[in-house]
């Protein structure tokens, strides 16, 4: 269908462009071509069509069912329980029990201690002693003048140091040992047997017998009449009008409007349309195709 529209298209646009062209030759106006006195037209045109169609409708339905209703009602039963019972017994027990007992004993001892002793001892050392004497130096000679100038000799005194023996009494400590007698103690441990009396605490458990009254649930079911109501679904068939439309193709004279004013132009190179625009090109053509 697109084809068709597209064909249509291109043949419209060819007769313009030749019509839209003169003559180069004789410089005349273009061709007009004649039109058609009657021109088809294709209109929807609607109709009413009378179509069944379903509904559901609900109806209340009431109806009397017999219900099971329960009764509970308890019976006393009696049955005899064994049940335990602890009791606490004092016991008296022996038992052998080690017992540390520690003696303590005195025992002589020689202890050797060194006991300090002090000595004085003379001891000799040498101490430096002065001295003063008297010598005759010569007398040192002018180098200048090479002449004394003084005396030819000189007394002066000269110190000296002479080793003198001088004897000190020193203080010596020594240790010197002696034994001591002392007396010290000795204790010593040994382990004695004791038997120890002690009460114990004894649990028994002795099974008693009980009388326990329970109470035992009987279910009986009484049937009574209730009213059930329900909505019952139920289809029913209506006939509903439709609006439908149908093709109709009619001609139509063609109204003549005055001629437009022609005007010459360069011949252009001719392009075809796109498919896409093709539909809103021509609206009258699709209902055709």
């Amino acid at each position: 269908m697109r084809i068709r529209v597209v064909l249509m298209m291109a043949a419209g646009l060819l007769m313009a462009v030749e019509s839209a062209s003169a003559c180069t030759k004789c410089h005349r106006g273009p061709r007009v071509a004649a039109k058609p006195a009657y021109e088809c037209v294709t209109e929807m045109v609607p109709y009413t069509v009378y179509k069944k169609q379903w509904r559901t409708e609900y109806e209340t339905v009431s109806k009397t069912v017999m219900k099971r209703v329960p009764t509970t009602t308890y019976v006393e039963r009696q049955r005899v329980v064994c049940k335990p019972v602890h009791e606490t017994i004092d016991v008296p027990v022996q038992r052998v029990v080690c017992k540390p007992v520690q003696e303590t004993e005195y025992v002589t001892q020689n202890v050797t201690v060194c006991k300090p002793v002090q000595e004085v001892q003379q001891v000799t050392t040498y101490c430096l002693q002065a001295t003063t004497q008297l010598v005759t130096v010569p007398a040192r000679r002018c180098f200048l003048h090479h002449k004394s100038a003084c005396a030819p000799c000189k007394v002066i005194e000269k110190t000296c140091y002479t080793k003198v023996p001088v004897v000190q009494n020193v203080t010596v400590t020594r240790m010197v040992p002696e034994v001591h007698t002392q007396t010290v103690p000795v204790t010593r441990t040994r382990m004695v047997q004791e038997v120890v009396n002690e009460v114990r605490q004894v649990t028994q458990t002795r099974m008693v017998q009980e009388v326990v009254v329970d109470r035992v649930p009987v279910t009986t079911w009484t049937c009574v009449p209730e009213v059930v109501t329900k909505q019952v679904p139920r289809r029913v068939c209506e006939v509903v009008p439709v609006t439908a439309y149908k093709k109709v193709t009619r001609k139509v004279p063609v109204v003549c409007a005055a001629p437009a004013p022609v005007v010459y132009a360069a011949p252009t190179q001719y392009v075809a349309p796109s498919p896409q625009a093709s539909p809103q090109a021509s609206p009258q053509a699709s209902p055709q195709g």
